[in-house]
Order: structure tokens, then C-alpha cells, then sequence
């Protein structure tokens, strides 16, 4: 062979060598868009669009819906059925600006029960973010917020609320700093939410104290990722907390603080491989240490996970699990450990009509006590997107929780069932 043939093929080679490795630094070592989630597909003929108001693009609905629920009070006895009206509309903004970006968020949303009218309640979220972009490679975030929410009838404290569910309210700011320069990336937070909660009446008409569980919670979390290839990436991430309670609680007849200090160490990996997969899993070490030596320190296994799987490109099947350090409400044992798992599908049966099922299971081991919640959830859902302006969803779900432990009060284990129908309207 030639010298000028050597030359001529050894060109050729590195060009295009040079242009699969430009190809695949284009497309970003942390880009995870070679499939297409079912729920993620863009459908041009069937998806609302944005309304521009001056810089901003505006996304917003209105939503009406009717539930029916056979044991409104997630009750094991004297099961309760009603029926549920839901009214609301949530609006979502954000400027389209080149660098940089500012937007906003809210939702108000109301719950009319039709026998059982104390039941009702509405739920008011707010939310102001912005970023700004020092440089391709830096950025700097941040976003304060304020919800007023009310805890469903089938979490723990309502168990002992008749009059109406427990409401509370959070506010917070968080501001992020994130940095992302070929293989590595680096992403921190930290945020500040205040928790403030109303006190319930029993059955007995006896005043519920909810004030022990007021709190303000400080967090920060960092994450560092280094690229190995376009499709996987590995990282160690950490985060602390810091919980102070507005109040001490009167337990055994001395006044005893809830507050607490606890970290989470773990390492990881992100991906999208040529198997039709997705995931970003993380194991690691969990650890919540107690003020006050009354009560006992948590420790242990961490986990957090999410996987996509694309069997076909008209399927996604979705998997979860996570494993950390929860505050349920309990007056005598201020944290418990919460393991999930959850599993999902969603098919495209055709282009606007997407077919969806779920089933997750959740443990609750407290501590300071032998008692043991194991909750499980499964329901289905199809969507129907009519037009641009018009979605339509029926659902069936759903709920059980199973209790045990020689400590427990009455018997709060549930089973509960709900279907309904609901209309989402796009400007």
C-alpha cells in the first residue's frame, strides 16, 4: 500500500474518530434522552401550548374532577362513604430568555365532600425562582415558597382527629449552586422550610395538640458526578439536616425536646444503557442523632433509586426505592424509618390515549415503640387527551395500611377505595 493511501485511510479514521467523540461531548455526558418515557412524548396535535405574556411563557389549567371514596375516614370500623367535588387550576411561568431565568408557580385547589361538608378543605401552593447563569459552566439558583396543605385522612395523626383533617403550613427558600464543565459535575443546595401545624379535636371533643410537631428544618445537599462515558456516570453524594421544634413535649412526666441533627453518606450511579434502561441509583449510610438522650439515635441503611425501563417504544416501565429517617407525627417516638418500593407502567394504546398501573408498598418502623406500619397502594388510570384544550382521566386506586405492635392505640389499620373522573381545561 502507498504511502499516500496509508495517509489517505489513517485521515479518514481520525476524522472519524474525532467526529464520534465531538458527537457524543454535543450531545452532553449527562444527556439522557436516547429513549422517550410514554408520559415525556411530545404530541403536537394533542399537548396544550404555552401562553406568551410579554417575556414569560405561561402554562396553566383548570381542573374539575368527582372521587368516590368508600371510607372517608380511613377508619377500620363504621367505614364512611362520600363523594368528593374537586375544583382548581395551577399556572406555571418561566421567562425565555437566552441565559439566565425567573419564574413562578402556584395551584389552589378545593375539596368539597357532599354529606360530610367539615371534611372540606382546600390546598394554596406559591412559588418565586430564578437563576442566574455566571457562566456556561456555573450556575446560581434560588426560590422561596409558601403552601397552606391539609394531611389526608389515612396519614398517621388523622387517627385521631374527627372534626377535620390536620392542616398546616410550609414556607422555605432554597438556593442552589451547580457547576457542570465536561465530565464532572457539581450540584449543591441548601434550604431553610418552616412547618407550622393546627391543632385536631378527638372524637371526644378533646383538643388534639399538634404544637409539639411546629418546627424550622435546615438542610444542604451536594452531589459530585464524573462522566466515565456519554451514557454513565458514577458520584458520591452527602447531605446534612438540622431540626429544632418550637417546643419541648411533656412525656413521662418531664419536658423532652425533639430536636435532632442527622447526615446521609452515599455513592452511586447514573445511566442510560444500549438495554433500553435508565436509572440514577444511590446506597449509602443514614444517621439521626436525638438532643435530648431520652430518645434513641437512627442509623442505618440509605437508599434511593429510580429506574426506566423501555421494553417497547410505546411502554415505560418505571421502578422505585427508597429507605430514610421520617417524622410521622407520633407523640412518643419522634422518627420512624421509612422503606418503599414502587413499581409503574404506562402504554400508549394510541397516540392521545395512555393507559397507566401502579403498586407501591411502604413499611414504618418506630422508634421508642414495637409498632409497625405496612401500607400498600395500587390503582389505574387512562388518559384521554380530546384536543389541545380538553383532558380526560378515570382512575381507580386503592389504599391499605396494616398496624401492629403491643403498643398501639385501638385499632388504626384501614382499607380504602377510590374511583373518579376528572377534566383538565388548557387555555
Amino acid at each position: 500500500m502507498s504511502n499516500l493511501k496509508r495517509m489517505t485511510l489513517m485521515s479518514a479514521a481520525a476524522c472519524a474518530l474525532i467526529a464520534q467523540v465531538a458527537f457524543g461531548q454535543a450531545d452532553g455526558y449527562y444527556s439522557r434522552d436516547k429513549y422517550e418515557a410514554v408520559r415525556d412524548r411530545a404530541q403536537p396535535e394533542f399537548d396544550p401550548e404555552p401562553v406568551r405574556l410579554g417575556t414569560f411563557l405561561v402554562r396553566s389549567n383548570a381542573e374539575l374532577g368527582i372521587t368516590s371514596n368508600d371510607n372517608i375516614f380511613a377508619t377500620s370500623a363504621s367505614e364512611q362513604s362520600d363523594v368528593i367535588a374537586r375544583a382548581g387550576a395551577q399556572v406555571s411561568a418561566t421567562t425565555d430568555w437566552s441565559v439566565h431565568a425567573v419564574g413562578f408557580d402556584a395551584s389552589a385547589f378545593h375539596n368539597e365532600y357532599q354529606d360530610f361538608g367539615d371534611e372540606s378543605f382546600s390546598d394554596l401552593t406559591g412559588r418565586v425562582r430564578g437563576r442566574l447563569d455566571v457562566s456556561r459552566s456555573f450556575s446560581l439558583g434560588g426560590a422561596v415558597f409558601a403552601e397552606k396543605l391539609n394531611e389526608p385522612r389515612y396519614e398517621f395523626v388523622n387517627a385521631f382527629s374527627s372534626d377535620k383533617p390536620i392542616e398546616y403550613t410550609r414556607t422555605g427558600a432554597v438556593l442552589d449552586a451547580n457547576y457542570e464543565n465536561d465530565r464532572v459535575r457539581w450540584v449543591n443546595s441548601f434550604g431553610v422550610t418552616e412547618e407550622d401545624f393546627e391543632d385536631g379535636t378527638s372524637l371526644a371533643g378533646l383538643d388534639v395538640d399538634q404544637d409539639f410537631r411546629d418546627r424550622s428544618e435546615t438542610n444542604a445537599r451536594s452531589r459530585l458526578s464524573y462522566a466515565v462515558s456519554p451514557n454513565f456516570a458514577v458520584f458520591t453524594q452527602g447531605s446534612i439536616s438540622n431540626s429544632e421544634y418550637d417546643s419541648e413535649q411533656l412525656l413521662a412526666g418531664v419536658l423532652r425536646s425533639r430536636d435532632s441533627k442527622g447526615y446521609t453518606i452515599a455513592g452511586g450511579v447514573n445511566f442510560e444503557l444500549v438495554s433500553l434502561i435508565r436509572g440514577d441509583i444511590a446506597v449509602g449510610y443514614l444517621n439521626e442523632e436525638k438532643d435530648d438522650a431520652f430518645f434513641a439515635d437512627v442509623s442505618g441503611l440509605s437508599v434511593d433509586a429510580d429506574l426506566q425501563w423501555f421494553p417497547t417504544r410505546l411502554t415505560t416501565v418505571n421502578f422505585n426505592a427508597a429507605r430514610r429517617v421520617v417524622d410521622v407525627g407520633a407523640f412518643n417516638s419522634p422518627s420512624a424509618l421509612e422503606t418503599r418500593f414502587g413499581a409503574g407502567i404506562d402504554h400508549e394504546l394510541r397516540r392521545n390515549i395512555v393507559l397507566s398501573g401502579y403498586a407501591g408498598i411502604a413499611s414504618y418502623e418506630y422508634e421508642e415503640t414495637d409498632r409497625k406500619d405496612e401500607n400498600l397502594e395500587f390503582g389505574a388510570s387512562a388518559t384521554y387527551k380530546m384536543n389541545k384544550r380538553v383532558h380526560w382521566e378515570v382512575f381507580a386506586r386503592n389504599r391499605e395500611r396494616d398496624v401492629s405492635g403491643s403498643g398501639v392505640f385501638g385499632d388504626p389499620s384501614y382499607s380504602q377505595a377510590q374511583f373518579g373522573i376528572g377534566l383538565k381545561l388548557y387555555p
